[in-house]
């Protein structure tokens, strides 16, 4: 009754619950004190518990990213709430009723019911147990935008460089239409001189184009016209270290500053 899980994944390792309507891919652990919440990129991960650690040997080919923060017992309200809306497909959970009625929005996501929404998506913020900052983005299947372009980078105020899986024909192109603008990336350079493009990579994350605005968010949606009908959400935070480390990662991006290419020649801009 001391410990409380729940693992969520739009695409588990049981392939009969994978669903099109959810992206999201994550692990909450946690006692009264405080817990942690992993957000990741990962398919068929982690296995369930009675299985023990592994790692599939699907998430070796491609490029993913994870981000594990723990936070005091009392963020996992908000966490909870973000949930909601993030309708994720659970696969295994315990929530005992000493978590209640605290945690009453995990609770009801680990039996897999569905709670009335006031919006059809959610923004708070977070701070870690050591006190560093985060800005939660939570929409629901009802929100049917790209959540970059259209809530992300006008909510930060800052222009961002996308990193997300980009496959033909799976890929919106980037967008300047809005005050704030999104570039896809479509090269990543890693240190010893390690570089591959965005169809090899199924990680999800973007950077501010601004150094000054030290942005980087990572989560659980790809800039795909098939994910706007997609519930998930971003995590994202001003951490000097995490933003110098994923912006020098940007090797190339495309620009809007030409329109789409209609042959296999892109137009491309070193980050």
């Amino acid at each position: 009754n001391s410990i409380a899980y729940m693992m969520y994944n739009d695409d588990p390792e049981l392939l009969q619950t994978w669903t099109k309507i959810k992206h999201s891919k994550g692990v909450l652990l946690l006692d009264k004190s405080q817990g942690f919440w992993l957000i990741h990129s990962v398919p068929r991960f982690p296995p369930v518990p009675v299985k023990g650690y592994g790692y599939p040997s699907s998430g070796r080919l491609y490029g993913q990213t994870a981000i594990c923060v723990t936070y005091k017992f009392k963020q996992f309200i908000e966490i909870g709430a973000q949930l909601l809306y993030y309708n994720s497909n659970v696969y295994s959970c315990s929530f005992p009723d000493a978590f209640l009625p605290e945690l009453s929005d995990l609770h009801v996501l680990c039996k897999g019911s569905q709670q009335h929404l006031t919006s059809n998506r959610r923004l708070t913020k977070l701070e870690s147990a050591q006190g560093e900052k985060f800005v939660s983005f939570a929409k629901s299947q009802y929100f049917v935008d790209d959540i970059y372009a259209a809530w992300v980078a006008q909510a930060l105020n800052t222009d961002l460089l996308a990193e997300t899986w980009q496959r033909k024909g799976y890929c919106l192109p980037s967008n300047c239409s809005l005050p704030k603008h999104v570039n896809n990336i479509i090269r990543v350079k890693l240190p010893e001189s390690v570089f591959f493009y965005s169809y090899h990579d199924h990680s999800k994350w973007c950077v501010s184009h601004s150094y000054e605005d030290q942005w980087t968010c990572l989560g659980d949606m790809n800039r795909a016209p098939q994910q706007a009908k997609c519930s998930g959400g971003l995590i994202c935070t001003q951490n000097q270290y995490i933003y110098k480390a994923f912006r020098e990662a940007v090797s190339w991006y495309k620009s809007c500053n030409h329109p789409p290419p209609t042959t296999t020649t892109t137009t491309t801009t070193r980050g």
